[in-house]
């Protein structure tokens, strides 16, 4: 099982494309969603009844809880990846082995005091860390973050990712919809996406991750 972390500002959208092309890779998915933003939620197609407090939802390949799952739900993602959402409400001591933690800022000093806490607090020195800036306008905006986050760890991996239209409407309509769609995607984002997949899973060449990227854009399984 690959545990992967987020924290910080919404990230929802960056999830949901990682976690589609993972599911045409045949790899299964669980996101638990401790942020209580609701964003995910929104995104997520529950069905009546359903409720993602209680029990997993399946929903196109992708299966969601708000809760932390139990041993025996976790099982069929043994072979998997687990991706644990957590808004600014990082968690630690939590019955899952984080392999991978994503932190995820924009250019507001606001959020970027939120990211400084949970690095102040965290033990992140055995988790490979990285911090992605979203949504800049300017290479300024990433200098000037980088320059404010005050705990960075030496190890940790720093990118980030222009604000875009298409990246825009795509997450809108995650949400609107419940269609995870992503043909018309900006560059940066694809890169991201794709290298997050290449870290986790080393072993599959690029060329078969990218087949898979483009094929969970446009919905095909």
């Amino acid at each position: 099982m690959i545990c992967v972390g987020y924290v910080g500002v919404e990230a929802f959208d960056i999830i949901l494309y990682i976690g589609r092309t993972l599911t045409t890779l045949n790899y299964p998915v669980l996101i638990v969603d401790l942020s209580e933003t609701g964003a995910l939620t929104k995104a997520i197609y529950h069905g009546m009844e359903m409720d993602s407090l209680e029990d997993i939802i399946h929903y196109r390949n992708i299966n969601y809880i708000r809760k932390v799952p139990k041993d025996s739900e976790l099982k069929d993602y043994s072979k998997g990846v687990v991706f644990i959402v957590y808004g600014h409400n990082y968690k630690e001591n939590l019955p899952l082995k984080m392999n991978y933690l994503n932190i995820i800022t924009d250019p507001y000093p606001s959020n970027i005091d939120k990211i400084n806490q949970v690095l102040c607090s965290a033990d992140v020195v055995n988790i490979k860390l990285s911090i992605l800036v979203r949504n800049i306008i300017t290479i300024d905006d990433f200098d000037r973050v980088k320059g404010s986050l005050t705990y960075l760890q030496d190890h940790a991996n720093t990118r980030y990712v222009y604000h875009d239209i298409y990246d825009y409407e795509n997450a809108l309509r995650c949400q609107t919809s419940q269609v995870i769609s992503f043909r018309r995607i900006s560059s940066g984002m694809k890169k991201i996406i794709i290298s997050e997949i290449s870290k986790m899973l080393p072993f599959i060449k690029p060329s078969i991750i990218q087949k898979a990227f483009y094929c969970a854009g446009k919905g095909v399984t």
